[in-house]
């Protein structure tokens, strides 16, 4: 047991760990580096003109015609118009640096703390936002180009991940009082994040059908390696709720959630580069 596990008194709820948190401490710190150097590079590529990628976002609204025949009809307008969109990229791994920068340094034992308890407050508020601008990103690639609808979609996965915090903070008290694990905020998180993929995958079909094999290349694996990636973190949990193997020491999930969100997020950053970004993008 290291120094820092002697300086915090905190209960244990969960079993103890092979894994220390100086092990974890370090591992944060290495995580925000990466996730640092590639969110930098993305912002840079994102803002060079021969690289720049924009999209108009819109709104629609229904227009009466008094007629005669009186009739409703809709209208779109540009609402606002993303510029250097590419940038936008970059946001989402500089999230995460942050994140692990705030659990690797000023928050660590905090962090160390609720880790004691199965809970990392952290992990869900940073992936409730940097998730939800990939969610977005992602529905763009597709063509949700409402601006209602996006929000819908961003705030429909923001929930996802509260639920998350939901879950873990709830079972804290089922662990203290030795109960059966309560698993409400898992299927109403599974609901929330099944949302914006289901809207996703109905623009995927119907551009599939429209346009066939005028879709680029990139957008598919987009699809099909995020939508993986998306499903891994609720498994993560399962296993870890479940205590499958491994998955009986709680910081062996904790450990798996960080090289899950770091391995997302690059397949995301670097496929939009190299399909966007390239010349022939």
């Amino acid at each position: 047991m290291n120094s820092t596990d002697n300086d915090l008194k905190d209960e244990w709820l969960i079993p103890k760990s092979d894994i220390s948190f100086d092990y974890l401490r370090k591992f944060n710190r290495n995580m925000f580096f990466l996730h640092l150097i590639q969110g930098l590079l993305m912002v840079i590529f994102g803002f060079l003109p021969q690289l720049g990628f924009s999209a108009d976002i819109y709104t629609f609204y229904q227009n009466f015609d008094p007629g005669p025949p009186p009739t409703f009809g809709p209208v779109i307008e540009v609402f606002f118009t993303f510029t250097a969109l590419g940038a936008l990229v970059g946001t989402f791994l500089l999230l995460s640096a942050l994140a692990h920068f705030l659990i690797a340094y000023p928050l660590n034992k905090k962090y160390v703390r609720d880790l004691k308890r199965g809970v990392n407050k952290i992990r869900w508020f940073e992936y409730a936002f940097s998730s939800s601008v990939m969610i977005f990103l992602i529905a763009l690639f597709f063509g949700v180009l409402d601006f209602w609808s996006l929000f819908m979609i961003f705030v429909s996965n923001f929930l996802m991940n509260m639920f998350g915090l939901v879950m873990e903070n709830y079972n804290v008290y089922t662990r203290k009082l030795k109960e059966k694990i309560n698993w409400t905020p898992y299927y109403l998180g599974v609901i929330a994040g099944a949302v914006p993929w289901i809207v996703i995958t109905a623009y995927f079909i119907n551009t599939d059908v429209s346009v066939g094999p005028g879709i680029p290349w990139f957008v598919y694996m987009i699809y099909g390696i995020e939508l993986f990636f998306f499903n891994t973190f609720a498994i993560n949990m399962i296993l870890q709720y479940k205590g499958v193997g491994k998955w009986k020491d709680y910081l062996y999930g904790e450990r798996v959630y960080q090289l899950l969100s770091l391995v997302s997020k690059t397949f995301l950053a670097w496929l939009v580069f190299a399909g966007v970004f390239s010349p022939t993008g």
